[in-house]
């Protein structure tokens, strides 16, 4: 019965997916009228077919994970460090030599660059937001002898963003990092010398034993987990418009890993758990474009658009867009011309088999199809849950 009833769901859904398809021999009469935007509606206008600008600030720091001190100790033989860790955090140390000659230095890991360098990928891939780079924001916090040290208060980010003239912030925390380690060895060394005490021949207890370390070697190691918050701030408001917690775990093969191993491991955790943020900023930052050609079958009664868009954009078939209208009307008391903008009752919908790099087909669906032209602005309408969802 299971078998049978996802076999008629995936027929349901295949027919679906084929009447979507696009066949633009079908569509013969071009629609070459474009829109004709007013006046009053022109910065409006302008001020929509423009991405949003985003920039990324440093993170603060709230983890016991920062600037360490490392001490190395030289002598004749060989140079060795070693790094502590607790529940309490972490403390540099190295091992007693007889003679020895003692180096410090200071170490920064640097984790605010590689977190930047993951949002600011992150939304570069999304295709629908202007990234403010880094060296820009930079020179006017310089100008501005403002300090980066990622303990800004929100006023002061909202201050920040409108110098640079951007629109969104995001910014965050490193909220925790912490050490769970594993360690086999004393177990393996009991099993080690129950197997010595055993009748078993000299050659197997050998074998088991060297079996025995290498499980246990290879089961010993160190877990980093991290967890970090990012939320996106607006600019005008000053109101957090998006707040979200990411945990992200690696491990490392060592019972006592260096301190490269651990900064290597936390910066794995901070790239990895900011790739899973597309989705929110996807659905955050939905994509705007607006429409090249109109395109209408023999009888008019069928009409298909074809967008700015593509699957480079971050566009897959069956995304569905919103249409901007932009109309002039009178305001009864200044009795001056004003732009108004709606939404038309109609939508389109992307065709599966006419989706390009920046460019796709869709079927205008709704009451108004006669009403699409030429540029007009559209935006992706954000999924809902489906019902298959769990």
């Amino acid at each position: 019965m299971k078998k049978i009833f996802f076999g008629v769901i995936f027929i349901i859904f295949f027919i679906g997916c084929s009447n979507k398809n696009i066949d633009l021999e079908e569509y013969s009469h071009t629609i070459y009228t474009p829109i004709n935007v007013p006046d009053a509606c022109k910065a409006e206008y302008q001020k929509l077919l423009q991405p949003p600008k985003v920039a990324v600030l440093k993170f603060t720091n709230n983890s016991n994970f920062g600037v360490a001190k490392i001490t190395n100790l030289n002598n004749s033989s060989n140079i060795g460090a070693t790094l502590g860790i607790s529940q309490f955090g972490i403390g540099a140390g190295a091992h007693q030599h007889s003679k020895r000659n003692i180096v410090n230095r200071v170490v920064d890991p640097k984790l605010d660059k590689a977190i930047i360098s993951s949002f600011e990928s992150v939304l570069t891939s999304i295709g629908s937001v202007q990234v403010y780079s880094r060296e820009d924001l930079q020179k006017i916090i310089n100008e501005q002898k403002l300090q980066q040290s990622g303990l800004f208060d929100d006023k002061t980010i909202v201050k920040l963003g409108k110098l640079i003239g951007v629109e969104y912030i995001i910014t965050g925390s490193i909220d925790a990092i912490s050490f769970d380690t594993t360690n086999y060895s004393p177990l393996a060394q009991l099993t080690s010398l129950l197997l010595l005490q055993t009748n078993t021949k000299t050659k197997n207890k050998l074998i088991g034993i060297t079996g025995v370390n290498l499980a246990a070697k290879a089961l010993s190691g160190t877990k980093i987990k991290t967890t970090m918050t990012f939320k996106i701030i607006d600019v005008k408001t000053g109101e957090i418009l998006f707040s979200k917690q990411i945990t992200k775990s690696s491990e490392i093969a060592s019972t006592h890993p260096t301190y490269s191993q651990i900064i290597g491991a936390v910066k794995y955790n901070i790239i990895n758990g900011l790739k899973t943020t597309k989705a929110d900023l996807s659905q955050f930052f939905t994509p705007k474009g607006y429409i090249l050609q109109v395109k209408a079958n023999k009888d008019y009664d069928n009409v298909i658009a074809q967008i700015n868009l593509g699957y480079k954009d971050g566009i897959k078939a069956g995304d569905t867009f919103k249409i901007y209208k932009l109309n002039t009307f009178i305001n009864p008391i200044t009795h001056k011309t004003m732009c108004d903008i709606y939404f038309m009752n109609t939508k389109l919908v992307i065709s599966p088999n006419q989706l390009q790099a920046h460019r796709a087909w869709s079927k205008v669906k709704g009451d108004d199809i006669k009403k699409v032209k030429p540029g007009d602005i559209i935006e992706k309408i954000k999924p809902k849950k489906s019902f298959f969802s769990f």
